[in-house]
């Protein structure tokens, strides 16, 4: 029978004068030759709490403190730019979940899809990667406007906080929440970071829209590991 092993990653990274690091176990059964991408996300977050940590207490020393807080959902309406490898571990994550959350969500992200069609917007998203840079902010804007909740929001909150992209848990404000309804106002000072892991990743994978996560990976299934021959 094949023995499951693991493989343990590293990364370290300077920022802002501190060393951070993060370290996730790859459990791999043996005849797999490479797990899935979703399981590097653990440790690119654990990286991006680090990063935020420090920006965190940044502002505090400044007398700047963060002020988003629970109840805060006005960013949970804004189009969040993810990976092909975080929209598979979002859909894996939302079939682990309880069957009555996880059927909430699904009609949130159906409803999402239609509103998106009603709107005009849904094939310029499905084709954004042919918009111009003005047509992309303009795009931005129109979603925003629209105001959908994140399938994932649960009574203002969301549902899959510890789990939640790398976009959102950079997203981080100083100024006051109510600005963060017009965020076009000016007024909403967003905390500067040392580093944005998530850039990291989308340097290596073109974006879709949270939103589209299940039309997404139904028509994108995930790579298969490669299996290796059996030993002789």
């Amino acid at each position: 029978m094949p023995v499951s092993t693991a493989s343990r990653i590293h990364i370290k990274l300077l920022v802002d004068g501190s060393e951070i690091e993060g370290a996730v176990d790859l459990p791999t059964p043996s005849h797999l030759k490479n797990p899935p991408r979703r399981a590097l996300l653990p440790v690119l977050q654990q990286l991006t709490d680090a990063v935020v940590n420090i920006a965190e207490q940044r502002a505090a020393d400044a007398a700047s403190p963060i002020s988003c807080k629970k109840g805060c959902d006005a960013c949970c309406r804004q189009m969040v730019p993810i990976t092909p490898t975080e929209a598979h571990f979002l859909a894996h994550l939302l079939n682990a979940l309880d069957a009555p959350l996880a059927a909430r969500i699904r009609d949130r992200f159906q409803n999402a899809l239609a509103a998106l069609d009603s709107a005009g917007l849904l094939q310029k998203l499905l084709h954004r990667h042919l918009l111009p840079p003005e047509q992309l902010a303009q795009l931005d804007r129109h979603y925003f406007s629209l105001q959908l909740p994140c399938p994932f929001l649960e009574d203002h909150a969301c549902s899959i906080h510890q789990h939640r992209p790398l976009a959102c848990r950079e997203f981080l404000v100083t100024s006051d929440p109510l600005h963060c309804t017009d965020p076009g106002s000016g007024r909403v000072a967003q905390v500067e970071l040392g580093a944005r892991i998530s850039h990291a990743l989308l340097a290596t994978e073109p974006w879709l829209p949270l939103s589209l996560v299940p039309t997404f990976t139904t028509e994108n299934p995930e790579p298969i590991p490669t299996l290796t021959p059996p030993d002789d």
